[in-house]
């Protein structure tokens, strides 16, 4: 994210003046204060800290890809933070587009213990469901990435020109990579010269991207060749911006960092076309989930060490397959580093062993974070999905109630229980759960679809489309407006209600969007309902040549063949859809859409039952 260089607004050095704790000796001459340590969990790829809002406790997310701390206009109105309108001429630019931005300030803001005064957010562009720290925070001073055992730290050195800031890397193999200036005065994000297929390229160190990327521009000056056979056409990738980007997972030669050296590395590429951007590359989680990373800023550059598993492949493999031939050349022993002490060591540490698939290691840090702070609800709740990836679900459905018992009001664990009873067949504990989270929710937060989403696997759809209202009127100018168009426009389709606006809805999320199985597969069904089962047929058809194993497109194809005549056609369908999926009749049963041998089992949602499909409707 980027901005004009004249928009210039700095908290930094009031905040970390008011941290800075006594100075660590680092040598003779060299002095480094440490100045802030975070706490940080990891939610997914996201480095998660815990702040509050005038008072209210909540979590943020670190950005350094971000030039200022940022959030969405949902999520200001949810603080309840009025905005102001920056002067004109104010625009704020990154991947699939940008936008105009407001100003909030926030009067009370706690964090680390300190409590800030009318702290700046930018507000605006594409919501991701939090705010941001950015770039003024944490790229002023040097910042050490260690997000492996949950640990992000700011630094301030002075006379340390001569000596090597990896205080950690005795014995170890230490990158050292230059870093580029800001493209601007007060632009303090963290720019680093990768080299690719041994292309100089300027990247910014993300923490705010979940994988690497690479612009289409960048890759194709070195070398890279995206109509070659081996390119994978991937997903759709958006960033600020309002408009979704095309990607592709390329092979290069070689991706160099520091003197460490991927080989025949996969790496992921955008379309940026159009995009204005002052950099050509982003490291994001899966690079530094890999590394262990500090910045010196007087000394102009990156120094790190390897962590172990893999770098840019763990954010591919998912689409293309584990693939033996990537090499790491110069990458050096891991680092034999101490263990946890307190909880939130403990969390950190847990939380990304829990993103790089070690669920074992998860559970028995979370266990000794609780065991030294058990009234917290957040330690629980993790356990809970550790406890839930490796396949302990009674175990993890008691820390869902555990955590409950102390944060009754938090919507996300709620609706967690909703699933958890509904699973075990309490269709009137899941409801209960359903309607407190709905009353708990955000109005207007994206937060509200995992409440629409419960209402419809419950057979209730109708409850839940009086919720989705206020959600888009707050992501107008967000790239999740067709795809809450399309949610919409699903939910008055199972509902048999307003199908007029239903169909225009679905039809200005696909031209937003574009005719994507999940878009087709609602038009379909709106279409069924209007007793359009010609165009119903064609938009099913074209939904599973893009994915033949979509039941649910079979299933609608199929009693529209039916309604039209063709009951042979029509029974293939049906039973090729039960053969995907088992539970297909039950899952339609409450909304009145039968065929032959249907039962009136409780009603569950497709996206139980096919992760594949799992933005069918935007949910």
């Amino acid at each position: 994210m980027n901005a004009f260089p004249r928009f210039c607004i700095f908290v930094a050095t009031a905040m970390l003046a008011a941290l800075s704790q006594p100075a660590l000796a680092a040598g003779a001459k060299c002095k480094v204060e440490l100045v802030a340590k975070f706490p940080v969990v990891m939610e997914g790829q996201r480095a998660s800290v815990p702040v509050s809002f005038n008072g209210k406790d909540s979590r943020v997310w670190l950005d350094s890809g971000a030039f200022f701390n940022f959030m969405s206009k949902a999520k200001a109105v949810e603080l309840g933070l009025t905005t102001e309108a920056l002067p004109s001429g104010y625009r704020v630019n990154g991947i699939g587009g940008g936008f105009t931005p407001e100003l909030a300030r926030v009067r009370d803001f706690g964090i680390l213990g300190i409590n800030l005064h009318n702290l700046e957010f930018i507000v605006g562009g594409s919501d991701s469901g939090n705010g941001f720290l950015g770039a003024n925070l944490l790229g002023v001073w040097d910042t050490e990435f260690d997000l492996a055992k949950g640990a992000v730290n700011i630094f301030k050195e002075n006379g340390c020109s001569q000596m090597s800031m990896a205080y950690w890397g005795t014995g170890m193999a230490v990158g050292e990579a230059r870093l580029f200036d800001g493209s601007y005065p007060g632009d303090h994000a963290i720019y680093v010269e990768v080299f690719v297929n041994g292309h100089s390229v300027r990247a910014v160190l993300d923490t705010g991207a979940p994988a690497s990327i690479i612009g289409r521009h960048a890759a194709e000056s070195a070398g890279i060749d995206l109509d070659a056979p081996q390119v994978v056409a991937s997903r759709r990738m958006s960033g600020v911006g309002s408009h979704e980007r095309q990607s592709w997972i390329a092979r290069t030669t070689s991706i160099s960092i520091g003197g460490e050296n991927i080989a025949n590395s996969p790496i992921r590429v955008i379309d940026d076309a159009g995009d204005s951007r002052n950099y050509d590359m982003l490291l994001g989680m899966d690079f530094l989930m890999a590394h262990h990373v500090i910045i010196s800023r007087p000394q102009h550059r990156m120094y790190l060490t390897y962590n172990g598993g893999p770098i840019f492949s763990a954010s591919t493999d998912g689409e293309t397959g584990h693939r033996s031939t990537t090499r790491g050349e110069n990458l050096g022993a891991t680092e034999n580093a101490a263990d946890p002490k307190t909880a939130d060591e403990f969390a950190g540490r847990a939380s990304a062993r829990l993103t790089k698939g070690d669920a074992a290691g998860a559970v028995a840090d979370f266990t000794s974070a609780i065991g030294l702070a058990p009234e917290r609800a957040d330690l629980l709740a993790h356990r809970a999905q550790a406890y839930g990836r490796s396949g302990k679900f009674e175990l993890a459905a008691k820390d869902v109630d555990a955590a409950l018992a102390i944060a009754p009001h938090d919507h996300r664990l709620l609706i967690r229980r909703a699933l958890i009873k509904l699973g075990k067949g309490d269709r009137a504990g899941a409801l209960a759960d359903t309607e407190a989270a709905a009353a708990d929710t955000p109005k207007g937060s994206l937060d509200v679809i995992a409440v629409v989403t419960m209402y419809e696997r419950l057979g209730m759809a109708d409850r839940g489309l009086a919720l989705i209202d206020p959600v888009i009127d707050l992501h107008r100018s967000d790239v999740s407006y067709p795809h809450l168009l399309n949610a919409r426009s699903w939910n008055r389709g199972l509902a048999n209600a307003d199908l007029d606006r239903a169909l225009k809805d679905i039809n200005v999320a696909i031209r937003k969007s574009g005719a994507g199985p999940a878009m087709l597969d609602t038009r379909a069904l709106i279409q069924f309902r209007l007793k359009d089962y010609a165009s119903a047929i064609a938009d099913e058809s074209a939904a599973l040549e893009k994915s033949p194993k979509m039941a649910a497109a079979l299933f609608v194809r199929g009693l529209a063949r039916i309604a039209s005549g063709d009951a042979a056609g029509g029974d293939t369908d049906v039973v090729a859809a039960r053969k995907i999926r088992p539970s297909i009749d039950r899952d339609y049963a409450a909304y009145g859409l039968h065929a032959a041998g249907a039962t009136n089992s409780p009603v569950l949602d497709k996206r139980s039952f096919e992760p594949d499909e799992a933005d069918d409707q935007g949910s």
